[in-house]
């Protein structure tokens, strides 16, 4: 809590056309694009195997109804991966494996989709030694996930957070485990997660706040509408402008270095500095 830099989160990594998501490549790209942290989803195949992988099923990354838990990595690797021009690409799906080797020392590693997989990604991160480079998610509603977290000091967390009235959960999940951070989703600027005594709450209790300004469709509002969108069409000052002015200290983000470019212009490396 006593760095007070903004923090960019990239959201599966920077990838586009045959760059996919959830690859090693996308996430070192976002790396030398400004990121600070990467975001992840991961999945256990039929034969017990993590890979990276966020759909509930293979239909878009497939083009099959299949899960990714009815298939041995095998078959997955024997299977054509397809990219956003709809073509089958050079790159395969990634073992959380590989994606340890290449990214060990170099970032924080935020693991978001993989809850019915946390004990196999614990050892894993255990085995290479990089648990303190990590931070797994979970929605603070969920109880599993959270007895879990108070019951593995070792690890980082960051609850996501939308029901103000789960704020006495927040605390006692705080003084538990290791939260250096909290992830609110508000849809609207009324949200009770999104207001100013909120976040001084949250300060008093030396977590930062983690906010999306993801634009991935009309129907998911994520950051109270100031999102990528916004800030790429009318500039940094209409999104994450805003997001910063209310008090967010970490931004996911699909554009690290659009958003990197508007903090170096506007001096906003520093929270206490940051003028907008």
């Amino acid at each position: 809590m006593d760095n007070r830099e903004i923090l960019i989160a990239s959201h599966r990594g920077k990838f586009s056309s045959s760059v996919m998501e959830n690859t090693t490549l996308a996430f070192l790209l976002a790396i030398r694009q400004g990121a600070h942290m990467v975001e992840m989803d991961l999945a256990r195949t039929k034969d017990g195997r993590i890979v990276a992988h966020h759909d509930n099923d293979m239909s878009r990354l497939f083009h099959t109804t299949e899960t990714i838990g009815e298939k041995t990595l095998r078959e997955l690797l024997d299977m054509p991966l397809y990219n956003y021009l709809g073509e089958i690409c050079a790159e395969h799906l990634k073992t959380f494996d590989e994606i340890l080797d290449g990214l060990k020392d170099k970032t924080v590693l935020v693991l978001d989709k993989c809850w019915d997989c946390w004990d196999e990604v614990y050892d894993l991160l255990k085995k290479k030694d990089m648990l303190k480079q990590t931070i797994f998610k979970f929605y603070l509603r969920e109880e599993k996930p959270l007895l879990w977290a108070k019951e593995h000091k070792d690890c980082m967390f960051i609850p996501m957070w939308k029901e103000i009235e789960l704020l006495e959960r927040l605390a006692e999940l705080k003084a538990a485990a290791k939260v250096p951070a909290v992830e609110i989703t508000p849809r609207d600027v009324s949200d009770d997660v999104f207001q100013p005594e909120t976040f001084k709450w949250l300060e008093e209790h030396r977590m930062k706040v983690w906010c999306n300004s993801l634009s991935l469709a009309k129907r998911l509002v994520y950051g109270a509408g100031y999102d990528d969108l916004k800030s790429l069409y009318y500039g940094g000052d209409a999104g994450w402008g805003e997001l910063i002015k209310q008090g967010v200290t970490i931004i996911q983000t699909d554009w690290p270095y659009e958003l990197k470019c508007y903090l170096d212009m506007r001096n906003c490396r520093s929270f206490d500095q940051c003028n907008v």
